[in-house]
C-alpha cells in the first residue's frame, strides 16, 4: 500500500496538493513540519512526501531548500496550486475586536496589506503551517483569528470571516514530490540540480549558465542559498526543462559537474501542466 505524507494537520494546501498529484494514494499521511515529513521518506515510514518548494510572492521556502541539500532524495513530481487565504475565527466577529493572528509565515506575508488595512491593535504569531495554526484556533480565546486554507474549517467548528485576503489575486504555490526512487520519464519533462563554485571568482555563474544557453536549455528556475560554511559562499539550485538522460542536457549536466566543487542531481520529473484551481 502505497504512503504519501503531507505537511499538515488535515485541511492544509499541501494536502489538497497531494491529493490532486495522487487520487488513487492507500494512505494519506500527515506530518507536523516539514522536516520530519521529508525524514519519513529517509527513514521508510512513508513512500514520498509533498513538501512546498517556492511561492510565486515570497518566492523559495528555504527549509525545503536546505533539506534537499542535506538529504539524498530524487524529485518525481510537481503541483502548482492557486493559493486562497482566509480569515478563520471561532465565531462571527468584527475585524476590530481581533487582537492575535496565527499562520504561517509565508501566509502572514501574502496577506500583509490585508491586515495593515483592517486591523487595529493586533499581534502576529508563527505556526508550521496554515491548517496547524486553524487547528491551533480551536484551544485559543475568541480575540485569536488564523489564516489559512478555508477547506479546513470542514474539520472543526469554525467561521471564515473573509475569504481571498491574499495582497496578489495570482499567488501560487509550487509543491515537489520526494522520493527515494527516481521519477518516471515523460515527454514533458524538467530537471534540478545544485552545484556551488570550485573557488570564488568572477562569472562562475555565466560559466554554469552558458553550458545550458549554447544548447538551448530552458532554465525555469534559478535560487541561491548560503552554503553555511563561510560568509558570501552559496550553493545554487537550478531547475531546467529536460530530463538528465537527454544528450543534449547529459552533456552539459557533466561539464556542470566539472566546474563545480559540489554537485547534486535531484531529480528529472513530468513538468506540471497548468495551475490547480479548488
Amino acid at each position: 500500500m502505497s504512503r504519501l505524507g503531507f505537511l499538515g494537520p488535515q485541511g492544509s494546501f499541501t494536502e489538497v496538493a497531494a491529493r490532486e498529484y495522487e487520487h488513487q494514494v492507500g494512505e494519506f499521511i500527515p506530518y507536523n513540519d516539514i522536516k520530519s515529513l521529508v525524514l519519513g521518506v529517509v527513514k521508510d515510514d512513508i513512500d514520498r512526501a509533498v513538501v512546498p518548494i517556492e511561492n510565486s510572492i515570497q518566492g523559495g521556502v528555504t527549509l525545503t531548500l536546505d533539506l534537499l541539500a542535506e538529504f539524498d532524495l530524487n524529485i518525481v513530481g510537481e503541483v502548482v496550486l492557486v493559493i486562497e487565504q482566509s480569515l478563520v475565527a471561532k465565531k462571527k466577529m468584527d475585524l476590530a475586536e481581533i487582537r492575535h493572528v496565527i499562520s504561517h509565515p509565508q501566509a502572514l506575508a501574502q496577506c500583509r496589506s490585508f491586515l495593515e488595512e483592517n486591523l487595529s491593535n493586533y499581534e502576529t504569531h508563527i505556526s508550521n503551517s496554515t491548517s496547524e495554526a486553524i487547528q491551533q484556533l480551536t484551544t485559543l480565546d475568541d480575540s485569536w483569528v488564523a489564516i489559512g486554507n478555508s477547506r479546513a474549517v470542514d474539520h472543526y467548528d469554525l467561521e471564515v470571516l473573509a475569504q481571498g485576503i491574499q495582497d496578489n489575486r495570482d499567488n501560487c504555490t509550487r509543491f515537489i514530490v520526494l522520493s527515494k526512487e527516481e521519477g518516471i520519464k515523460s515527454q514533458n519533462n524538467k530537471t534540478s540540480i545544485i552545484c556551488s563554485v570550485v573557488e570564488d571568482h568572477p562569472g562562475f555563474l555565466y560559466d554554469i549558465l552558458h553550458e545550458f544557453a549554447i544548447r538551448g536549455i530552458n532554465l525555469t528556475k534559478i535560487e541561491s542559498r548560503p552554503a553555511k560554511r563561510m560568509l558570501g559562499e552559496y550553493i545554487f539550485f537550478i531547475d531546467f526543462e529536460g530530463h538528465y538522460q537527454d544528450e543534449r542536457v547529459k552533456t552539459a549536466l557533466e561539464l556542470v559537474r566539472y566546474k563545480s566543487s559540489w554537485y547534486k542531481l535531484l531529480g528529472s520529473y513530468e513538468k506540471a501542466v497548468g495551475i490547480v484551481e479548488f
